[in-house]
C-alpha cells in the first residue's frame, strides 16, 4: 500500500471522525459505532451458547478462559466506543492510548480464552458449515493461513503495520481524519496483534509452532522493534503528525509534549507486558521442564523395580 492508495481511500471516506464539541463533557464523548458493536455482540454470543452447547469436552476449558475472552472484547469494544476514541481527534497519547489497549490487552486476552471451538460451536449450524467451513476448508486459504501465522513473517507484519502507520508521510493524519482509513487502521494493527500472540499463546486446539524458548526469543524481537519506533516519536525534536499541531486540545499541553507522552505510552507499557510475558514463558518453560524430569526419574524407578 502506497500513500496515492491511502489517498484514494481517503477521498471515497471523506468523513472526519467526530471531535469532542467546546461545551461537550469528555464524560459524554461516547461513539455509536455499530461496524464494532454489531461483530462484537455476535461474537459475545457465540461465545457462550457454544460453551453451552459444549456438554461433552475432550480437552478442559477452565473458568479463567471466559473470563480473559469477555475482558479482552470488552476492551476491544470500550477502546473504540468509549470517549478514548474521540478524545484521540484531539491528542496523540490518547490516540496510541487506544491502539495499545487493542494490541498488547485485548487481541492477548481473546486469544486466552481459547475462542475457536466455543464459537464454532456457537454459530448458527449454516454459517458454521457453509460460510466458515466452507471458506476455511479452500486449500488457497489453508495456505495463506499457514503463511501467515510463520513466526517470521507474523512479526514481520505485526511491526510492519506500526511503521507503516507511525512513519510513512501523511499515513497517521490520514487515519485521524477519515473513517476508512481509521476503520483500516485498525483493523491492520488488530491483525497483525493476532499474527504476533497467535505465536506465543496456545489458543486450543490450536497449538503455537514455537517452543517456550524460542517463543520468549520472539517476544524480545517484537518489543525490541516497537521500542525503537517509541524511542523515535518520544525523542523527536518536532511534531510528527500535522493534525495534532491544529487540533484543539483538551488537555493542557503542547503538541510535542503530547507526542511525547504518546511515545510513552507506546514505550513503557508494552515493555512491561511483553517483559511480563518472557518471565511467564520461562516459568512455564521451567515447570514442563521439571515435569518432564519428574516423569523420567518416575519411569526409571519403574524399570528397576520390575528388573528387580
Amino acid at each position: 500500500m502506497n500513500a496515492d492508495l491511502i489517498g484514494q481511500l481517503a477521498s471515497a471516506g471523506a468523513a472526519a471522525h467526530d471531535a469532542i464539541g467546546e461545551d461537550e463533557a469528555v464524560w459524554s464523548a461516547w461513539t455509536l459505532d455499530l461496524p464494532v458493536l454489531v461483530p462484537a455482540a455476535l461474537l459475545a454470543l457465540f461465545y457462550a451458547r457454544g460453551l453451552r452447547r459444549w456438554e461433552v469436552r475432550h480437552r478442559p476449558h477452565q473458568w479463567w478462559k471466559t473470563t480473559c475472552y469477555y475482558a479482552g472484547l470488552l476492551t476491544g469494544v470500550l477502546s473504540v466506543v468509549s470517549p478514548i476514541d474521540r478524545l484521540g481527534e484531539h491528542h496523540f497519547f490518547m490516540h496510541m492510548v487506544q491502539h495499545e489497549l487493542i494490541m498488547i490487552v485485548a487481541i492477548p486476552l481473546i486469544l486466552l480464552g481459547a475462542p475457536t471451538t466455543p464459537i464454532l460451536r456457537g454459530m448458527p449450524r449454516w454459517l458454521r458449515i457453509d460460510v466458515v467451513g466452507a471458506f476455511a476448508g479452500e486449500p488457497a486459504v489453508r495456505w495463506v493461513w499457514r503463511g501467515l501465522t510463520q513466526p517470521l513473517v507474523a512479526l514481520a507484519i505485526s511491526q510492519g503495520v506500526i511503521v507503516a502507520w507511525h512513519l510513512f508521510p501523511g499515513w497517521y493524519n490520514q487515519a485521524v481524519e477519515h473513517d476508512s482509513i481509521h476503520y483500516l487502521q485498525h483493523f491492520s494493527f488488530a491483525f497483525g496483534s493476532l499474527l504476533f500472540w497467535w505465536n506465543i499463546i496456545d489458543p486450543a486446539p490450536l497449538k503455537a509452532p514455537m517452543g517456550y524458548l524460542l517463543r520468549i526469543v520472539y517476544v524480545l524481537a517484537g518489543t525490541t522493534a516497537q521500542s525503537a519506533i517509541a524511542a523515535m516519536i518520544t525523542l523527536a525534536d518536532q511534531p510528527l503528525y500535522d493534525v495534532y499541531v491544529t487540533a484543539r486540545p483538551i488537555f493542557d499541553m503542547s503538541p510535542l509534549s503530547d507526542q511525547e507522552l504518546g511515545g510513552l505510552v507506546m514505550w513503557v507499557p508494552g515493555q512491561m507486558i511483553h517483559l511480563g510475558v518472557m518471565g511467564a514463558l520461562f516459568g512455564v518453560w521451567a515447570l514442563k521442564s521439571e515435569q518432564r524430569q519428574r516423569e523420567i526419574e518416575q519411569r526409571e524407578l519403574e524399570e528397576q523395580a520390575v528388573a528387580l
